[in-house]
Parts: structure tokens; sequence; C-alpha cells
């Protein structure tokens, strides 16, 4: 039979007697290996010639790839926006941020040389050279706008030496945050800032622990006030926000009158201090511009309020524009003591998530304050703050002006839902919605609410002309209420704006893994 191989053909006999001719068939042996070495010679040339191709093909997509990375578009976007992407990431606590992403491309080391990129200075006394790395990121920032993180620790041996290259750019501050284990370096720290601070905004300090174990002071000693703050930032006109977390309030008199934007938070690391009302009061009585007042207490922790003895003392805070109070239902009674003609938000929040009954103390108190204040609130939200229907019914009536409604953790009913119904339904504002664990009303209620509340022009005649005509439900957002079918949902999304999970990123339950969809017909 023959064999063709790289042009070479070989035959031999189907009959070959092996016997009697082994010369031939050796023969034939080495005629097939010498084909196969042709074959493999032939083979190895077409794999090189392959290798070289495939190389040609890599150098092709190279170019591709190369172009492609031209015109994408984070590569032709302005130096300035991805200098404040960058900012956004450092601003997440990606503090190396500037130095990663310099390494990526041209483009993006142009735009990580930009001054605003490095103005978020980040400095951890436990990290290898603070004070290099600290003079380093100043001269990167040139003259930016500056906020500046100090992490404070174990090691304190270079606080001030740092804090007094801060100081040669103190008229870049912009925030101040200072977080420590113990008060001790805080006050050192705050003590040395010495003015002027002409573009300083916001101060923010977290103690975690309020003393060391061979402390035994009293609460009233002043081992456990911020006394930094009394010499501190005297020289800083555009200062105004303050960020407290720590477990003692501070001493009035060491708060600048400036602020108009307070936050305080009490995160009971194994303390056993119980606080007072009357505590709270003093320290707004000294804050006559105060615009937001926010204090809290973090889930699980439980901390009483011990309650004001003389029950007429009240607070003339006539700025006030929102209160968020976040702690035990005994801190809500603040509310009793405040006057506050232009409070527009209002969040009450507990850190008691177990579904317990509406608490009727809670919503004396919001009533009581509603009657005595009229306040013009556009907000409200109660989260697993909830109170009995009688009182919210009562609180609709005088909340003339709400726009915005949220309520966690509710058994809000129909019958209080059909208070808002129709063109002079109660709260004629009203016109954002949000219920999330709601186990009791019917989402077919929350249907009719809403269908009820569009404005049809057949009905503007049988208003009189003192009639306010209810505001059309703009959005509805609708959470894990047990009662509310799929049915409901698209019926809602016909009528309305209608929001079934998580969107708003700064949305109190975000920290819960949830998709961001959004349903809208």
């Amino acid at each position: 039979m023959p064999l063709h191989g790289s042009g070479i053909t070989l035959s031999f006999p189907q009959d070959l007697d092996v016997e009697t001719n082994l010369e031939a068939v050796q023969t034939e042996i080495r005629n097939h290996e010498s084909a196969i070495a042709i074959i493999d010679e032939e083979i190895g040339g077409l794999v090189q010639t392959i290798r070289q191709l495939q190389f040609k093909k890599w150098e092709h997509n190279e170019g591709i790839r190369r172009c492609k990375g031209l015109i994408t578009l984070a590569r032709r976007l302005p130096h300035e926006i991805l200098a404040n992407i960058f900012e956004v990431c450092v601003q997440d606590g990606y503090t190396k941020t500037p130095l990663i992403v310099s390494h990526v491309c041209s483009q993006w080391r142009k735009a990580a040389s930009l001054p605003s990129v490095w103005s978020h200075v980040y400095i951890d006394l436990d990290g290898r050279d603070p004070f290099g790395r600290t003079r380093f990121w100043l001269t990167r920032a040139g003259n930016s706008r500056l906020r500046i993180t100090l992490e404070i620790r174990q090691e304190q041996s270079q606080l001030l030496k740092v804090m007094a290259l801060l100081l040669e750019k103190r008229s870049q501050w912009w925030i101040l945050t200072i977080n420590s284990a113990l008060l001790a370096p805080v006050n050192r720290a705050l003590i040395a800032c010495t003015g002027p601070f002409p573009r300083l905004r916001a101060l923010y300090v977290a103690v975690i622990q309020e003393f060391n174990d061979s402390d035994d002071q009293d609460e009233d000693s002043e081992t456990w006030e911020l006394v930094g703050l009394r010499t501190a930032l005297q020289d800083a006109p555009n200062f105004s926000t303050m960020h407290l977390t720590r477990n003692i309030l501070p001493e009035p008199s060491n708060l600048p009158s400036s602020i108009t934007n307070l936050t305080i938070i009490l995160p009971s690391y194994h303390f056993t201090f119980n606080l007072s009302i009357d505590s709270v009061l003093r320290v707004l009585e000294e804050l006559y511009y105060l615009e937001i007042f926010s204090m809290a207490l973090p889930a699980g922790q439980a901390r009483a309020f011990e309650p004001v003895g003389d029950a007429s003392r009240a607070i003339n805070l006539p700025y006030l524009s929102a209160i968020t109070l976040a702690g035990w239902r005994d801190m809500y009674n603040i509310l009793l003591h405040l006057v506050t003609p232009h409070l527009k938000s209002l969040w009450l929040r507990s850190p008691d998530d177990s579904g317990s009954a509406p608490d009727e103390g809670t919503g004396r108190c919001l009533l009581h304050f509603l009657l005595r204040v009229s306040p013009p609130l556009e907000e409200l939200e109660l989260r697993d703050a909830d109170i009995p229907a009688s009182y919210l019914i009562q609180c609709f009536y005088r909340l003339n002006r709400l726009r915005i409604l949220r309520l966690h953790e509710s058994e809000i009913s129909d019958d209080v839902l059909m208070e808002l119904f129709g063109p002079n339904g109660l709260c004629p504002f009203l016109s954002i919605l949000d219920f999330r664990w709601c186990g009791h009303f019917r989402g077919r209620t929350l249907v009719d609410l809403v269908r009820s509340r569009l404005q049809h022009p057949d009905t503007d005649a049988s208003l009189s002309d003192t009639s306010v005509m209810s505001t059309p439900i703009a959005k509805v957002t609708v959470i894990h209420c047990s009662f509310v079918r799929a049915r409901d949902i698209a019926d809602l999304a016909s009528l309305t704006l209608c929001q079934v999970v998580i969107m708003d990123s700064d949305d109190y339950c975000r920290e819960s893994p949830e998709p961001a969809i959004l349903i809208r017909f």
C-alpha cells in the first residue's frame, strides 16, 4: 500500500514474508522513519509560523486595547472630575488612593497630582514616620482646603510635633477630626490649636475610652472635660459644626456659641453613668443659633435619662430646624422642654428593634410637643418608636404642613390611613410616604389612599374657597409590609412613584444588603 508523506511515496507488498525477507522489512521501517522525520520538520515549521502569527495577532490586540483605552470614559474624563472621584475614595476610608491611582496611567497620574486629591490628610500616629508622611501629604496638597484626620491610639510621642507641622497650614484647615483611645491626648491636641483658622468649618472628636484604669475621679471632675475647647478654635469665624462621640456631655461653657450644627453620640463603652435631660438642656441653652441637633445611642445600648425636676423649664431655640433623637424612649422627653417655632424635621429613632408594642409615653410626649410649640413640621420619622393609633391621629391633626412621613416597625392601621383620604384629608401637603416592617394596614388601603388624593378638575367645584386641596402622593416606599401584595405594588406604580427596596445612599437602613430596584410604570 502506498504511503504519502512530504512528497515521499512508499509501497510494499501485502503478503510480505517476514522470515524469508527480513532485509526488506527493515528497509521499509527505515523509509517510514525518514518520512516521519520529514513530517516532524514540516510540523515544526508550521508551529513556528503559527507562533509568529499569534504574536502578530497579540500585537494587533494590544494596539486595539491601547486605542480603546484612549477613548474610554475613564481616560476622557476631565482631570477635575477624576480628582473628585479620587477624593470620594479617600472620604470612604481609602487613604492611600492618591498613591495607588498614580500608577494606573498618565491621565490618572495627572489627575492625582491635583492638590485637592491630597487635601484629605490622614495621620496615624501608630504608623511609620507620621511626621514625614504628614509633611509629604501637606506638600502635595498645596493651597487646597485641608480635611485633617488624626488617629491617636498607643503612640503619642510625635503628637505635638505633628500638630506644629499642621498648624503651619492653619489657614487652610477646613475640617478637623480627632479619633483617640483616651481623652487626655485629645485635650493636648486641642490646646495646641491656636488660631487664626479663617476657613475651618467643622470639628469631629471621638473618644473611645474616657479614662485610664488608675483614674478614680467622679463624673463632675474636670479631668473628664474637653478643656481644650476653651482655648482652641477661638479665632475661627466660620466654625459652625461639631460632632462629639463620647460618653459624657460637654460642659456648656466649653462650646463655642457659634455652633449651628451639633451631633452627640453616646457610645456607652462599659459606662455606668446615667445622663439627665437637664444636662442636655444646659448644653442647648448656650447654643442660641443652633439649627441642627442630633443625639444618638447606638443599637443595643441602654442609657437612662433622668427627668427634669422643673416640668415648666423651657429652652428657646428660634433657629432650630431639625432634631434627631435616637435612643431609649425617656430621651424623647427632651422635646417637652424645647421651644422650636421653626422646626421642620423631626426624627425619633429607638435602638430597640424587637417589635415592641406602641408606646403611649412616646405618643403623649410627641402630642404635647406639637400642642405646645406648633412647629411647622414638614418631615416626621418614627423608627422603632411606634405610638398608639389615637395619638398618631391627633398628631396628624396638628401637622398641617407635613410633606414626608416615615414609619418603621409601626402598627399603623387602615383606620389611621383613612384619616388621610380624599382632597380634604389630614396632612394636606403630604406627598411622600415611607412604610417599613408595618404589618397591620392592607396594601389595598394604601392604593385607595393614593388614588383618593389625586386632584381632578371636577373636585374643584365641590371645595369651598377656604378649603385646601390635598397634595397628590408623589412617592410611596413599602418595604417588608406584610399585607401589601404584588397587585397592590403594580397599582401603586400606575398611580405614583413606587419604591419597594432601598435606593438612597444615605438611607438609615442602608447597612442592610438589599438590591436597588425602582419600579415605575
